[in-house]
């Protein structure tokens, strides 16, 4: 590999180098430094390149003619060719480093991530693989059946849309070609509002929608925002449409004589006139749209006043009966141990039976009064 080919400017430095060894143009270490009659130190391409913009010093800019540059001592050369480096190819897997001055070397002979040409096909192919069955043959992939490249293989495991992905939403794994599709019905991935474009600010899981839906202000304004905003839609393509006729007129009227009838004068005027009531018509659409939005406020803030009050009523309700049903079951318990004791001092059962009755008739008939103030209230 030829010296050329390697961008001694990119490569990765294993230390930081000092900036004495730095060029002053590209801020990277010097490459075939060169030193000028000022006693400054560069590249040699980049003060070549410098010197066809202008003839000065990029650093003092004193004149400087190419005349004025030639090699630096070798000392410095070995200074940064002694610099360790990492393998140009460290980002395909390549760990080798070595001296910068050794890097062609390396590149030429030793490297297993450069790329060759393969023996079979003549494709580019990895040093490494060199030696092996030619891989660029297709091969039927197991999980979705398509033909593809043996040297793909593996980048196309990576995003096989036969293979098991995981919805980052639900965790659940399906299929990867089906998870673009499901990520639009997952109950556990994060939405918007529907009523968003109108100034909704939630979001939240899918399946919390409907019932944030049922009590969002939004969705019961939609129809009426949307219809206001369709209107100022219109409003503004109007308002552009005229303003655009009015600067066709302009030039016009500017350089037409006095002599000329005042057409364009009049039809000006009623384009401006036109696009003032369009003006006042979109305040009055804003301002009914704000008494809109005031308005339902408060009609929510009423049915909700209105919702607890019956709320109470019927916890009262409640709360009645379940005391009457209480006094019942005390009294009926009560009767019946009074019978017993009845029927076991008078031995007979018609001694007991007699007086009971009075008792329960006038306890059913307190039950049934207290029952009729409970559904009062």
């Amino acid at each position: 590999m030829d010296s050329e080919q390697i961008d001694y400017q990119s490569l990765n430095y294993l230390s930081t180098v000092d900036h004495n060894l730095c060029c002053p143009i590209c801020r990277s270490p010097l490459v075939d430094p060169v030193y000028t009659t000022c006693l400054h130190t560069f590249c040699s391409t980049c003060i070549n390149k410098a010197l066809e913009r202008s003839q000065t010093c990029p650093v003092d800019r004193t004149p400087l003619q190419a005349e004025d540059v030639s090699p630096a001592p070798i000392m410095i050369a070995n200074l940064v060719n002694e610099l360790a480096v990492l393998c140009p190819n460290s980002e395909l897997g390549c760990t080798f480093t070595c001296a910068r001055y050794l890097v062609e070397a390396h590149l030429s002979h030793d490297c297993e991530f450069v790329y060759m040409k393969c023996r079979e096909c003549g494709d580019k192919v990895l040093r490494r693989d060199a030696g092996r069955e030619c891989l660029h043959q297709l091969e039927e992939c197991t999980h979705c059946f398509q033909h593809i490249k043996k040297i793909d293989m593996e980048a196309h495991e990576k995003e096989c849309p036969g293979l098991l992905g995981e919805c980052m939403h639900c965790r659940l794994e399906i299929e990867r070609s089906e998870l673009k599709e499901h990520e639009f019905t997952c109950e556990e991935a994060t939405i918007s509002c529907s009523s968003s474009s109108l100034g909704c600010p939630w979001s939240g899981q899918r399946k919390e929608l409907s019932h944030h839906q049922a009590a969002c202000p939004f969705t019961f304004l939609r129809p009426v925002l949307q219809a206001h905003a369709e209107r100022l839609t219109k409003l503004e393509l109007e308002n552009r449409t005229l303003r655009k006729r009015i600067e066709q007129l302009t030039p016009r009227i500017n350089q037409s004589n006095t002599t000329e009838p005042l057409s364009f004068d009049e039809q000006a005027y009623q384009f401006l006139t036109e696009q003032e009531h369009m003006r006042q018509d979109m305040e009055r659409l804003s301002a009914t749209l704000g008494e809109l939005e005031i308005k339902q406020g408060m009609l929510l803030m009423n049915e909700s006043l209105r919702t607890k009050e019956e709320l109470a009523g019927i916890r009262a309700a409640i709360n009645g009966i379940r005391m009457q049903i209480h006094w019942l079951l005390t009294v009926r318990v009560h009767g019946t141990e009074h019978r017993h004791v009845v029927g076991g001092g008078a031995g007979t059962p018609s001694n007991s039976a007699g007086p009971s009755h009075p008792a329960e008739h006038s306890a059913s008939r307190r039950l049934s009064d207290n029952f009729g103030q409970g559904v009062k209230l």
